[in-house]
């Protein structure tokens, strides 16, 4: 059986990645097991400390549940075998640590159109995955990034660059 994680966030490069497993490797059902995989962001440790262990719990379950609506009513409507589960931390850690916990074959992975600037001075997942895996990764692209992230954020970074450059001159 073909074992496959799915990082899903909610987004529409998310759904495109489930939809692309699903007609790559699920036409038959039983050849297929989607595992979806949401990350929750790790709670500030000033704020963590107010809330006991299972209100931390029941917040990220419901929160990763949310964020992959979509996606388990996309393969609940084709009657695939799927699971849910969810961590907390570094996204690319978490995700190829949970291949490996589940034996999983590969990783199908959705993720936006960025230029290479972008990806020079903003940490993506998708960079940390391609670095760090053994297992194979299949990246499906989406839509292109907002006009304010791709060129603004590595804009910043540049202007930044350039100021330490002139300071040490």
């Amino acid at each position: 059986m073909n074992k496959i994680l799915i990082p899903v966030n909610g987004s529409v490069n998310s759904d495109l990645a489930v939809k692309y497993a699903f007609e790559t490797y699920g036409g038959e059902t039983a050849q297929a097991h989607f595992y979806l995989f949401n990350i929750q962001p790790t709670i500030h440790r000033h704020i963590r400390k107010f809330l006991t262990k299972q209100i931390l719990n029941d917040w990220n379950m419901e929160q990763s549940k949310l964020a992959s609506t979509s996606a388990v009513q996309f393969l609940e409507k084709l009657n695939c075998q799927f699971s849910l589960s969810y961590a907390c931390g570094n996204k690319g850690v978490a995700i190829l640590e949970e291949a490996k916990r589940l034996d999983c074959s590969r990783i199908v992975l959705g993720t936006s159109k960025k230029n290479m600037i972008h990806r020079l001075f903003v940490s993506s997942t998708t960079n940390q995955l391609l670095e760090t895996s053994d297992l194979p990764i299949e990246i499906v692209t989406g839509k292109v990034l907002h006009p304010i992230k791709r060129f603004g954020i590595p804009a910043v970074g540049v202007g930044a660059a350039t100021a330490l450059l002139a300071m040490i001159d």
